[in-house]
């Protein structure tokens, strides 16, 4: 039998733990912190006496973090940021507006065409897409799918073989452009329109050849996912 003597042993830390509170010399513990349900309580030692105050969450955090966090300078069109294990997160409001697109093997193959207003995220390396209804963005809006191809069913974008930067608040607008700018094909065409539900480029085609000034709201499809129906659920569910 084999025996692997790189095997490192189990460490027991609350063995070790044990052992080196009980060989700290008193004059050494200056204090404690008592960790209580949405309240902490600092004790200190000030000689043979102990003080004891009432500390936030908040203000612990603030005393353990040594950086500060900055987002820099946020565009316009950012409605929320924050920053989680993967990066930062970010989430866009684009009101409603003409975008000129280009489909690969399609006729007419660039084509300007009025889009509903949208929410664009970006979290780590992904990047989302959510259509909704209005001009102005509202927290508890319903959440629709983007009536273009190229975007998967959980809302994420595909961006096919471009690289793309980490999201931030100084690179999150250049994958915007780049969306844009970047042509589309065929795929992930389906269940993107009411009245076209096998292929969303025939709407466009329509849009474009009619000439027409906005999107028809009443042809958006809502988003299937549970978890992810409001503006609000994005935060909560994807990019906390």
């Amino acid at each position: 039998m084999n025996v692997d003597t790189n095997i490192l042993p189990i460490i027991n830390l609350e063995n070790i733990s044990q052992i080196l509170l009980a060989n700290i010399p008193q004059d050494d513990l200056l204090g404690q912190l008592i960790i209580l349900k949405g309240q902490f309580i600092l004790v200190e030692r000030e000689g043979k006496e102990s003080k004891y105050k009432f500390l936030s969450p908040e203000a612990v955090e603030k005393a353990f973090t040594s950086k500060t966090a900055a987002s820099g300078w946020l565009s316009s069109n950012t409605i929320w940021w924050g920053k989680n294990p993967e990066g930062e997160a970010i989430i866009q409001f684009y009101s409603p507006q003409k975008y000129q697109i280009q489909i690969i093997e399609q006729e007419p193959e660039v084509m300007t065409v009025p889009m509903p207003a949208f929410l664009f995220a970006g979290c780590g390396s992904k990047y989302y897409l959510w259509a909704v209804k209005g001009k102005v963005f509202k927290p508890d809006a319903q959440l629709y799918k983007p009536p273009l191809p190229n975007v998967w069913d959980d809302s994420s974008i595909c961006f096919g073989g471009n690289s793309l930067s980490m999201c931030s608040a100084a690179s999150i607008g250049q994958v915007w452009d780049l969306f844009w700018k970047s042509p589309f094909n065929k795929d992930l065409s389906q269940g993107k329109s009411k009245t076209h539900p096998d292929n969303i480029c025939n709407q466009l085609i329509k849009l474009h050849e009619s000439k027409a000034k906005s999107y028809p709201s009443s042809d958006l499809v809502p988003v299937h996912s549970w978890k992810i129906t409001t503006p609000e659920d994005i935060i909560n569910h994807l990019l906390s």
